[in-house]
């Protein structure tokens, strides 16, 4: 098994005009020679010189060739078991579920869409990274644990949606808490909680704890801000004919806008950051901050890796270079002395 099995096929093509090329070289060598002087006479002036030294050099060189190219070509051993290890950081992702984050004021897009589609991008930035996920409303829930496992994540952040919590709210500080329980304060790899939300915290005693207990644990939490100030109504399904049906208060619609105050303090006594959720871009710049903070080794499990077998075919093309380079194409000097010695 090859890993670059196309390179076997360039290596065809090229041997083929290399055999070709060395067979055209040798017939104009002998027809110089045979144009210089007859047969005879040519022994006479050169002396005894064995014609198959220089098929012997250009073959090993020929070899040699092939022995380089299916080195490039990687062959594959075996199957071998190694353990993973990598620098990474462990990040916990805190995703508001509340019925506000249905206000479809982001491009058209609700806000808990934008959200999920900024977070699976944002995956992408963060190869060797574990990660979390809780959703939270008036209530917090584990959607899923720490883990390397991207494709898992991807499959529970998709299936997050406002139906699995039934207690609405927006509590900022259950869902800190609950990130916070997360980690694994024995283990020396950075921790980070990034807070998605668009609402602002009424419990602000429950909330200061919160932020201390992060603070005094050194967990950062960064935090974006989804939908707009100038806001939206408030969606809370479809009547008999497909018709949005939204929130009313005293008969008036419910507009729901976005509250970055609370967002915006939590991230600065925590040494975080908080953005705005515009587009695509949150995600790179959300990675960009994420990138400068310290990540420890850590052992991710195992996988099974084939081995890699170049380095044979790559020293035996070396091999086969020094033979060619020992071999003179001239008669030894001791041979070609003993002859003209005979002559004379």
């Amino acid at each position: 098994m090859f890993r670059e099995p196309w390179v076997l096929g360039l290596l065809a093509f090229t041997l083929v005009w290399a055999i070709l090329l060395v067979r055209v070289m040798m017939l104009d060598l002998r027809r110089r020679r045979a144009a210089f002087a007859a047969a005879p006479m040519l022994h006479r002036i050169t002396g005894h010189q064995p014609t198959r030294r220089p098929v012997v050099k250009w073959g090993l060189m020929l070899l040699a060739l092939a022995c380089f190219g299916l080195a490039l070509a990687r062959p594959q051993g075996g199957f071998v078991e190694e353990t993973v290890i990598g620098q990474a950081l462990d990040l916990v992702v805190a995703l508001d579920v509340s019925q506000s984050m249905l206000a479809p004021d982001v491009s058209g897009n609700t806000r808990l869409d934008v959200a999920k589609a900024l977070v699976a991008h944002l995956v992408n930035y963060l190869k060797q990274d574990r990660l979390g996920l809780v959703v939270f409303a008036g209530d917090t829930m584990v959607q899923s644990p720490l883990s390397l496992d991207k494709n898992a994540f991807l499959t529970f952040l998709e299936r997050t949606d406002p139906s699995l919590l039934t207690k609405q709210g927006t509590n900022l500080a259950a869902a800190i808490e609950t990130s916070l329980d997360r980690f694994d304060f024995t283990a020396s790899q950075a921790r980070v909680i990034l807070l998605i939300s668009d609402g602002e915290d009424h419990d602000k005693e429950r909330l200061d704890r919160a932020i201390a207990e992060a603070k005094r644990k050194r967990v950062p939490v960064h935090t974006i801000g989804i939908g707009s100030k100038e806001g939206s109504y408030l969606p809370v399904g479809r009547d008999v004919w497909g018709r949005v049906i939204y929130k009313t208060w005293q008969g008036e619609r419910v507009v729901t806008r976005l509250d970055d105050r609370m967002l915006r303090r939590i991230a600065q006594e925590t040494g975080g950051r908080f953005f705005r959720a515009s587009d695509m871009a949150t995600a790179r710049e959300v990675a960009a901050g994420l990138e400068a903070l310290p990540r420890a080794a850590i052992a991710g499990g195992s996988q099974l890796t084939t081995r890699e077998l170049f380095s044979w075919p790559l020293l035996a093309g070396f091999l086969l270079l020094l033979l060619e380079w020992m071999i003179s194409e001239r008669i030894p000097y001791e041979r070609e002395k003993d002859h003209w010695l005979k002559r004379i």
